[in-house]
């Protein structure tokens, strides 16, 4: 029996436990080494002025081109193949000599992606990705140092907040068995200091127990996903309970922030919402000021905004600058962003901007229970299942969604099992699930892919 197993199985004090030891692991993998030295270099080089930034940048850049010509076979075929010498990839502008990578080459070969042996430890990671194609990443420590670094200087720090403070997250993680029938519906992990709300069991029958665990807790940050907040805030304004709840900030992520969700999420909670773009990759970070104004990290990747015939906004196309283990050059992220104004920040940094990040303004799924799983954690069920090209959850009833599956030859029965395991986790017992293999998911009119589509009604799923 493995640790997933023996927690599916454990009664909640235990599973606390559990979280508690995951969170006692993880601590010095993520905050340990050069991490309170990176965040002090970050905090000092967010007010360089921009031309020291590009040039700080391109530095890097230089060293990460070097790095994937001589060690990366993925990168060492491709400049052979264009005849281009890595040298000559010296600023950002020049990197428009390389094609632009799409998330279907990195998954039908993603150990190409890899640098050669002897390589450092590589570590698994997750992404939050909303398109249902599900890819492996692999990052180095000291990239998953510099990318908790990078959100504790600009993106806690920026909130007023910082490593340590009680926290309630609302993030992807199934932490409540499938088997159990009532609440708690949240986990204690004393090593983060932090309460872990489960986003799947969230639903107008369970709003008053979240709420009461939340005043009890009386966290200083709350954290996750734009959707799972926003349920709660919707909640307190609809009791008249503005108040009862009192974080210092709000960090939200992995699902688009409209103006009205911000003035619902901050009417409720009495503090401001601070909004961040990153990506599991590892390629971009993009992150919300305390003037309102979004900051592309310059150290953590290089972003261009590319022409998007298809509608508003601008492709995010991004270069990874902190990962040697799986690094990534022009990848298309599938994400959209509106180019901020060519005029001085007000808050003074140096960092470029952007204005606005549309993201993916997906459906979401609903289920009988009357939760709602937005397409950020519902993609967490489709990342380590075998022989799966992409996904789509298609909704016309509460009681039953459609999974549209593009796999490969070698997909099997079990791994359809798997799957289906893996939704029902999120998903709970009730909703029927229909599987059907598909030759191609469609996409979108301006060629988008979308993991959730949706006709149902905001009202059709309320309960």
């Amino acid at each position: 029996m493995n640790l997933s197993d023996l927690y599916q199985r454990a009664p909640v004090p235990v599973q606390n436990a559990f979280a508690t030891g995951y969170g006692l692991k993880e601590l010095p993998r993520r905050h340990g080494g050069q991490f309170r030295r990176e965040v002090f270099d970050l905090n000092v080089r967010q007010w360089w002025p921009e031309e020291e930034l590009q040039v700080d940048q391109d530095s890097r850049l230089r060293s990460m081109v070097t790095w994937c010509a001589a060690r990366v076979p993925y990168y060492r075929d491709i400049f052979g193949e264009l005849g281009l010498d890595p040298r000559e990839i010296r600023t950002a502008a020049d990197l428009s000599q390389l094609p632009i990578l799409d998330k279907e080459i990195v998954r039908a070969d993603p150990d190409r992606f890899l640098p050669d042996e002897p390589r450092p430890k590589l570590i698994a990671q997750t992404t939050g990705g909303t398109t249902g194609t599900p890819v492996r990443y692999w990052a180095t420590l000291a990239a998953v140092r510099a990318n908790y670094a990078t959100y504790e200087a600009r993106c806690r720090s920026w909130a007023g907040v910082h490593l340590g403070q009680r926290m309630a997250s609302f993030h992807g993680q199934p932490i409540i068995p499938e088997s159990q029938e009532g609440g708690p519906y949240w986990r204690r992990n004393l090593a983060f200091n932090q309460v872990y709300f489960s986003v799947y069991h969230l639903n107008s029958l369970t709003l008053a127990d979240y709420v009461e665990q939340l005043e009890n807790f009386q966290p200083q940050v709350i954290a996750g996903y734009t959707s799972a907040v926003h349920r709660i805030a919707r909640g307190l304004l609809d009791a008249g309970d503005i108040g009862r709840v009192r974080p210092t900030a709000i960090l939200v992520s992995s699902e688009t922030l409209t103006p009205a969700v911000r003035e619902d999420i901050q009417t409720a909670f009495g503090c401001r919402v601070t909004n961040a773009y990153s990506l599991g990759e590892l390629v971009a970070f993009i992150s919300e000021c305390d003037h309102g104004e979004l900051h592309i990290s310059t150290e953590y990747g290089i972003v261009e905004l590319a022409d998007n015939p298809a509608g508003p906004g601008s492709e995010i196309i991004a270069t990874g600058l902190i990962n040697k283990g799986m690094p990534l050059l022009r990848y298309r992220t599938g994400d959209l962003a509106i180019p901020a104004d060519p005029v001085p920040s007000a808050c003074g940094r140096g960092l470029p901007r952007v204005s606005e990040i549309i993201g993916r303004v997906d459906d979401v799924v609903r289920t009988p229970e009357g939760a709602t799983v937005g397409p950020a954690p519902m993609s967490l069920a489709f990342q380590r299942v075998p022989n799966l090209r992409r996904a789509q959850v298609r909704q016309d009833s509460l009681e039953e969604i459609t999974v549209l599956l593009e796999v490969d030859t070698a997909f099997s029965s079990g791994d359809e099992e798997f799957l289906v395991g893996e939704l029902r986790k999120r998903l709970g017992p009730s909703i029927r699930l229909l599987v059907e293999k598909v030759p191609t998911v469609p996409r979108t009119s301006g060629g988008k892919e979308r993991l959730v589509v949706s006709s149902l009604t905001p009202q059709e799923g309320s309960q």
